[in-house]
Formats: C-alpha cells, structure tokens, sequence
C-alpha cells in the first residue's frame, strides 16, 4: 500500500495519525521503496541494453538506449544540430556493476572513438601482482614473437581468501601434521576449486583460446592462443632472446588479467621460457682439474657413516631432468664399479630419454649424476626421472608430477635445479610454494641444491642472492663442502666451506621468505642486503668440492664431478634409507632435523664470499652449510624415531 489514503479508507489506530499527518516537502518529494525499487530495475535493465550496444559496436543517434520509435524517427527526419537534446549527466544505479555505472547515459550522441574506448573499459583488466619480468640478464634480443606463433600457458587458480598464515609459520606447518592421502586431497580440492577453474574455462573460451587439460588437484587450466590473443587477454609482452647457442621465448613487463578471474588467478607461467640453472661450466672446469677422476659414490657416503647395507628395495626416489639424457650403459658401468646392484628405473614420460643423450651436456651429466649417486646407495630401489622443459613452468610442472604420482609414488624428490630469487616473479613462486605445500601434505620429502656459485648466485649487482625454490620453507636446501681425506683409511680428517673462488656453495638470507619455526630458535645472520633477518639458508651440506669429487661415467667415460647438485642426491639418498627403516614417509624433514642439532658435525672453517660478499662458517647453523654434514648412523636414528602417525 502506498503512502497517500483514500476518503473512504479507514485507517487502523496504530497508523492513523501517521497517516494524517501533514507531509513535510522533504517527505512530500521522497518516492515510496516501490517506486524505488522499480526505477532501480528499470535503470539495471537500460545499462544492459547499453553494455550490449557498447560490445556490439551500434551506438543510435539520439542515444545510447533510447526506444525503438526514435530510431525510427532519427532516421526519417534527420535533427538539425541546433535541436538536439543537450547532453545531460550519468546517472547511476545501487543495482548496476561499477562499469557499467560509468558507462550509463541518457540520450547522449556517443561518437565511434568513445564507444571504442568504453567498451574496452566495460572488459577491464587488472594488474597480476608482482608479475614484473625485466629483460634475461646476458641475453641479446632477436626480436617479437610472432603474433601468429601459438603459446601454450598454464593458469594456476586459488581459493579467494587469502591464506592467514606465513609460510612456514607455526600456524602453517601444523596443517601438514594429519596424514591425507592423495585421493582425499582431490576429492577436497574439487569442492575447493572446482568453481574457480568453471570461471576461467568460461573465459577462455568465450575469448577464443583453445582449453586443454583442467586439474582441480594440481589447480589448473591449460590453455593456448596466439602471441596476439594472449597480448590482447593477459598484457603479455613476449620477445625473443639468445643466450650463447639456445634461443628462447622470454615476457617483458607484467601480466594482465580479466577481471572476471582475476581474484581466483595464482599465476600464468608458460610464456617465459629462459632457462634455470644447475651447474655452471666453472663447476665443470674446477672437477676436470681436480684429483684424478674422484671417489664413487659409495665411498663419499662411507666418509659420513652412511650405511650401504641396509635393505631399500621398497624405496622411490623421484629426480628433475631439465633437457638432456642418459645412457642405460653408463649406468651399468657405474653400479659394477660400485660392486652394487642396479636399480630399476623409470621415466615420465616413457619417451622423456628418447634420442635426448648428447643434446646438451652440462644437463646429460647432471642425469647422470643423480642417478649414479642414488643407484649407489640405493641397490635395488627404484628411481623415477621426471623429464622437462627447462624452465620455472617446466620445473613446477616436473615437482608436482612427481609429488602426484600414484602409480610410482616416490617418497623422496631431488631436485638439482633452481636460480636466484630475484629471477622468480611473486606468482611464479607461489605456484612453486603451492604444489611444495602439497608435497609436505603428502609426506613427500623434497630436496634442492642451494646453488654453486657462492654467496651471489653468479650476479653482479653488488648484493646477495640465495636460490629458490631452495629458500622455500617447505623445502630442505643442501649446501656443500670441501672434505679434507686422511691417508690412508678414507675417512675425513677435516672439512671446510666449498669456496674454490669462482665457484662455490650457495647459501645466505632469504628476501622473500620469512623466519620458518623451525629456525625459531637458531642464531640467524643478518642479511646483507638490507639487515634484516629471515629463511636462512641452506638446512644442511655434505661434500660438493672437486677434490675429491664424485666418480660417475658419461658416455663411456670416467669423470670427477662437483656441486651442490652432488650433494643433493646423496642426502635424498640417505633420507630414503631412513624412510625404509622406519617403514613409512617422513615429508617435511625440517623440523626433525633442526630437533636434532646432535645429529650433525658442525663446518667452521671457510666461508661463501665473493667479492668481499657473503657469509662465515662457525659453530652451529650457518649461511654456508647450515646445520652441518650428517652423523650417518646419529642421523638414521632420530629420523627413524620420528612418531609415526
């Protein structure tokens, strides 16, 4: 009922003198919420009318959203310029969407430049946070891409709150405490992101990009386009770049992305493909200069008390491959050097070391590396090699392959590839961050390489760099060592810091991570670039020096190798004869190793500095070799007490 009463009309005594009471101006002129509520319909209404004029290109003479009689009649009688309606202001509706608000006028003559422009404004797009890429440090530029060159991209999705924990904060390490299978997590993450994933599907193709494989477990769609259409749709500026003999694909600036999924978008990765780094040919060139062709394996593990006789045939040690191959050969010969039997292993995919051997040699002996330090201390177990593109999106790609792998389902991942901090954009970090989380949730222990290139990463900006993802808190970062043996029985007399001068260990503060709990309690430095304290770097080291290097075989021939990239699959190595101990998964190993200080021999000699820049070594925890190198049998026992769950 409305405010005004008819004569005959009764009014009840609860609203009768209300209702009688002389009207105010104010109260006279104000409309009922009636007539309210229908002009705001109406207002909604005319704004769709005119965002689809707008989108569709039309645009009538006396007006964006006037009737169809007066189109009608503009075209039978034209107006003269003097009798046009004047332009009047926009008016604006609680109902209508903010662009749509600025775009909404009344009988107003819109010329095709402005049409051009409020349309694009009614499709805005917003700025990816932190998406930033400069030019590849060394690289000469080629030129653009073809704008007709397809580009295939991954669009990584998350929930829309924000996480309310710190990464690696008590908080957030105690959601990794109950055990979830992989099953559970899919099934959790279909309810979680399943929506997310519809939005940007529908995006896609409405936009023309051709949709491939959406994974609500992995959080993402894969999609693909032309340079043209991922300029138009995501900001993306793509150049290409040559660095020595290999050309690549790299983004320039930031990214863009529609508003309609803008708030459910973690990161796009796949447009950049500059390579990430794991040796450097110093390395190389320090281990071919080194004592004779070095120790197996085995006998590096023998120098910290790392039992070789213990039954791990039940174990699954999952390695990174960034380009390159291997020959089943080699390995062959490398096991009966050892005295030990072979593994099996595997590759993802089958074809991944078909016809790859001898394309790249830096990589063919990074593979071999890893899987002649692994299959010596590992007989019988099984190793799974997970083959990539050699970039950010190719690593992230290979980790959480194998964190996902239920038909293999490797309890332990080693990974010999990363690159300085700086050269990961904030959303390709988190979609590393997130599938790292995933491993810590499914007791899969992931191990990295702190980089061997000391405490800069081989950068020239006068600061100090450590190397991701081996700064991330769910990850566990091997530096490495330089063993002094004694003559005669093969044991260790002393050890120092790996700094040969060009070349050495990585290790410092992290600027992108904060204090972890886990290093709660330890003695941290200050960083060296602006004084504060956070994530050090690395967790633990063992020995990476070319004297006396490790012993492996590459195309027939005996060879000493060095790096941190050595001592990471022997400490993955050695966390896997743990897990066959103790008869399951750790996952996240940090808080046990910190827990157990005992379990370590401190490094105090040496350092990580170049140039003047970096870190000490002393008692305790430091930035060049962290906790230390392992009390083989001490280690074995605290990490085979861990509670099982």
């Amino acid at each position: 009922m409305s405010g005004s009463t008819s004569g005959s009309a009764i009014p009840s005594p609860r609203t009768a003198s209300s209702r009688h009471r002389p009207a105010s101006p104010a109260t006279a002129a104000r409309p009922s919420r009636r007539t309210a509520r229908r002009r705001r319909r109406r207002d909604s209404c005319r704004s769709v009318r005119m965002a689809r004029s707008l989108r569709s290109g039309r645009c009538c003479r006396n007006g964006i959203g006037s009737s169809r009689a007066s189109r009608r009649s503009s075209k039978a009688s034209p107006v003269s310029p003097a009798s046009r309606p004047r332009p009047i202001s926009c008016g604006r509706s609680r109902s209508a969407p903010t662009t749509i608000r600025k775009l909404r006028c009344s009988r107003r003559h819109v010329a095709a430049s402005e049409i051009a422009a409020m349309a694009a404004t009614s499709e805005r797009r917003v700025p990816l946070a932190g998406s930033n890429r400069a030019a590849p440090d060394g690289a000469t530029l080629v030129g653009d891409v073809d704008p007709d060159e397809r580009i295939p991209i991954v669009v990584y999705v998350k929930r829309r709150t924000p996480d309310k924990f710190a990464p690696g904060s008590a908080g957030d390490l105690a959601r990794f405490a109950g055990p979830i299978t992989r099953h559970q997590l899919a099934t959790q993450r279909h309810r979680s992101h399943a929506r997310a994933i519809a939005r940007v599907v529908h995006l896609a193709a409405e936009r023309g990009l051709t949709v491939g494989r959406s994974d609500p477990l992995a959080r993402t769609v894969e999609l693909e386009g032309t340079a043209r259409q991922m300029a138009e749709i995501f900001g993306a500026t793509l150049r290409i770049y040559r660095d020595g003999a290999r050309a690549f694909r790299a983004r320039v600036g930031g990214l863009t992305v529609p508003t309609e999924i803008a708030p459910w978008t973690r990161a796009i990765l796949g447009f950049d493909q500059r390579p990430l780094r794991t040796r450097t040919p110093l390395v190389q060139a320090e281990a071919d200069a080194g004592s004779g062709n070095g120790l197996w394996p085995t006998d590096i593990a023998a120098l910290y008390g790392i039992p070789l006789d213990r039954d791990v045939s039940s174990t699954c040690v999952g390695i990174v491959a960034l380009g390159g191959g291997y020959l089943a050969s080699d390995l062959a010969m490398a096991v009966a050097g050892m005295n030990r039997p072979p593994p099996v292993v595997v590759n993802v995919p089958p074809t991944g070391n078909d016809g790859s051997f001898g394309s790249n040699d830096v990589a063919d002996q990074e593979i071999a590396l890893d899987l002649q330090v692994l299959a010596g201390l590992l007989p019988k177990g099984k190793i799974v090699v997970y083959f990539a593109e050699n970039s950010a999106a190719g690593l992230t790609d290979a980790i959480h392959q194998a964190v996902f792998d239920e038909e293999h389902a490797p309890q332990v991942v080693s990974v010999s590839w990363g690159s300085a901090e700086k050269y990961w954009t904030e959303p390709g970090r988190d979609a590393m961050q997130a599938v790292l989380a995933d491993a810590a949730r499914l007791r899969v222990s992931v191990l990295f390489a702190s980089g061997d290139q000391l405490a800069t990463s081989g950068l020239t900006d006068g600061k100090v760099h450590v190397w991701f993802p081996a700064s991330s808190p769910y990850a566990t970062s091997c530096g490495g060592t330089q063993p002094v043996l004694a003559e005669g029985n093969g044991s260790a007399a002393a050890e120092a810091v790996w700094n040969a001068g060009a070349v050495g260990t990585g290790g410092g503060i992290s600027d992108a991570f904060p204090v972890p709990d886990f290093q709660s309690h330890v003695t941290l430095p200050k960083s060296q670039n602006d004084g504060a304290t956070r994530r050090g770097v690395p967790d633990v080291a063992c020995a990476a020096s070319a004297s006396p290097g490790y012993r492996i075989i590459v195309n027939g021939q005996a060879m000493a190798m060095s790096g941190t990239s050595a001592a990471t699959p022997l400490w993955a190595a050695l966390v896997a004869i743990a897990i066959a101990a103790r008869g399951e998964q750790i996952g996240l190993l940090n808080a046990a190793l910190y827990a157990n200080p005992g379990a370590f021999r401190a490094v105090v000699q040496g350092n990580n500095r170049v140039g003047g820049k970096g870190y000490d070594a002393g008692p305790g925890w430091s930035a060049c070799t962290g906790l230390g190198v392992p009390k083989g049998a001490d280690l074995l026992a605290a990490l085979t007490a861990i509670p099982v769950a």
